[in-house]
């Protein structure tokens, strides 16, 4: 079924983006309001039946190792701020919007995630969403909505997985297409039309067809705060007198990269080495692949 969706997905942004752009807002809209509903539906049935906001907590100690652990697939659910920055051609005046556009969808995201981290902990507790899964926040609205709450669930996830890989894999191919043309990325011989579509939506379908949702999460996790410390790292050594950038920033990110980045790789080379390792074949077929598309445009220069 992931397949499908990717090809089809695929396909709309091939035929064009009228759609991709038509739809972004009402799905956005959409998906922030169908959350939002389960979330407080969560927060009254509680209320309701009379138990407090806490009462299903263990009372136990949080585990500061896997706390930080976790922080590292929190840190994933922020990602999709960069599909503004990977579509800033298309905002209107970007140097002001693009920054205001992040802080609001940050804000909307945080908003949203302390609702439902509030609405399934009252409900069901941690070990009550560790059963349910998928499915925790529809577990916990169903004293309110009932069986009605799976289907809601349902409903949203097929609307934000949807225009999600629509939106991303448009923002994707353009970033790809932009490496491309700096001669920074791989490609493919010129007669294939469309190269950074079709490459980024290859890749998703073998890694959807191999590998669970949660190897998926872990392993983006993994790439992107990898991804993140090289980023913060060629700011301090190549652009920071360029961009004007204050050095302890980009250190400080660094830092807290590290310090959830290690417990997550820790736990997950105990738990599930195989995410470990498909994730550092990933990143290092990554380098070979700009190593050697950058050696090439060295040698035609």
């Amino acid at each position: 079924l992931g397949v499908i969706v990717i090809a089809a997905a695929a396909i709309v942004n091939l035929v064009g983006n009228r759609l991709v752009e038509a739809s972004a807002t009402t799905t956005a809209v959409a998906k922030i309001l169908g959350i939002a509903v389960l979330a407080i539906a969560g927060i009254v049935g509680t209320a309701v039946a009379g138990d407090g906001l806490f009462a299903h907590a263990s009372g136990d100690a949080p585990d500061v190792f896997g706390l930080l652990a976790g922080t590292t697939l929190c840190v994933l659910a922020y990602k999709g701020f960069t599909t503004i920055t990977n579509q800033g051609d298309d905002i209107r005046d970007p140097k002001k919007n693009i920054a205001r556009s992040i802080m609001i969808s940050l804000a909307i995201c945080a908003a949203l995630y302390l609702l439902i981290t509030i609405s399934v902990a009252s409900s069901i507790g941690a070990e009550g969403a560790t059963d349910a899964r998928d499915y925790a926040l529809a577990q916990a609205a169903e004293p309110l909505f009932g069986s009605w709450g799976v289907g809601i669930t349902v409903a949203i996830a097929v609307v934000a997985t949807v225009s999600g890989l629509l939106a991303s894999l448009y923002s994707v191919s353009r970033l790809f297409a932009m490496l491309q043309d700096m001669r920074q990325a791989p490609a493919l011989p010129a007669k294939v039309h469309h190269q950074p579509l079709i490459i980024t939506a290859g890749l998703a379908i073998v890694t959807t067809a191999f590998l669970d949702l949660t190897q998926i999460a872990s392993m983006g996790a993994l790439l992107y705060l990898t991804m993140d410390i090289a980023v913060q790292w060629g700011v301090i050594r190549h652009l920071r007198q360029k961009i004007h950038a204050v050095r302890w920033l980009p250190v400080l990110t660094i830092v807290l990269d590290l310090a959830i980045l290690i417990p997550f790789t820790i736990l997950k080379i105990q738990d599930d080495l195989l995410t470990v390792v498909v994730a550092a074949a990933v990143a290092a077929a990554i380098f070979v692949g700009q190593v050697v598309a950058v050696k090439a445009r060295e040698r035609s220069a």
